[in-house]
């Protein structure tokens, strides 16, 4: 299919129209070019077309592109595509409008000597280790690119960008699930008294667990039982009277902020990583 151009919106950016005659978004680098209205894109260029959720993100992407230097569209294509590659995975096409909108608040936020503290950057190097490594080489582009200095914080933010992107989720949901993470840590952390191993392959294996399990949680899927995992609930119920006493605490927080039930199965598996933990620590 012959794509002609519809309207530039940068050198790198343009509308154009399928086969149906819906709006498109073509990205590639100079793929506008000393190019207008009715020129043909050449194939050979494009990078990327984005046909969701058109024409609402092409009239995002026209008023960002606006406001926003073309310098942060390009990196923020490089950022990306470097995330892919590291993470082995696609992300919503939403990505490149709120990543890119992001970078240019922080570089302008730290221009004019603002920086915000991330809260939850322990949890989010912990729970999201892929996007985070891919996260801090964003930030050394970034702070390489535009002569700046933003701090750790940063990577933080930009790897729930990556979450989000991944999980197609919101960003309100994605820090809901780190927080919720958060909050059963610090239960844990209050009723045996100890502070976390966080190098340890057990706590690993607990956030692990914690962050699937918020996200059944949301998703409203609960596990669900087998002949085993009944005669199991018992034995752990059993043998590991106070990280099942923990759970039990966990499960009334979760139940009294969020109305989520969680099953006995649930119950079991938190059960036995906490348990494991608490050896690890004893």
């Amino acid at each position: 299919m012959v794509l002609k151009i519809v309207k530039v919106l940068n050198n790198n950016v343009v509308i154009s129209l399928n086969e149906k005659g819906e709006d498109i978004i073509v990205m590639g680098s100079g793929i506008a070019f000393q190019k207008k209205r009715g020129d043909t894109i050449e194939e050979n260029k494009v990078e990327r077309i984005f046909s969701q959720q058109v024409p609402d993100l092409a009239a995002k992407f026209q008023k960002i592109l606006h406001e926003i230097p073309g310098e942060y569209l390009e990196i923020t294509e490089k950022i990306i595509e470097n995330a892919r590659k590291k993470l082995e995975h696609d992300f919503d096409d939403n990505i490149y409008l709120s990543l890119m909108d992001h970078i240019h608040f922080s570089v302008q936020r730290y221009r004019e000597g603002m920086l915000i503290k991330n809260q939850l950057l322990t949890e989010t190097k912990m729970m999201y280790r892929g996007e985070y490594e891919a996260a801090k080489e964003a930030l050394e582009l970034i702070n390489k690119t535009f002569e700046t200095e933003l701090p750790e914080d940063e990577a933080g933010f930009i790897a729930f960008h990556f979450v989000n992107a991944g999980m197609n989720g919101s960003m309100e949901d994605t820090v809901q699930r780190t927080r919720i993470v958060q909050d059963t840590l610090m239960i844990i952390r209050n009723y045996f008294k100890m502070e976390f191993q966080e190098d340890s392959l057990d706590y690993y294996r607990l956030v692990t667990h914690l962050k699937f399990f918020v996200q059944r949680m949301m998703d409203k899927k609960p596990l669900t039982a087998t002949d085993g995992d009944r005669q199991l609930l018992e034995l752990v119920e059993n043998n590991y009277k106070k990280s099942y006493e923990c759970v039990r605490r966990i499960s009334k927080y979760i139940h009294l902020e969020f109305g989520y039930q969680a099953s006995d199965e649930e119950k079991l598996y938190l059960t036995i990583h906490i348990e494991r933990v608490r050896e690890h620590n004893a």
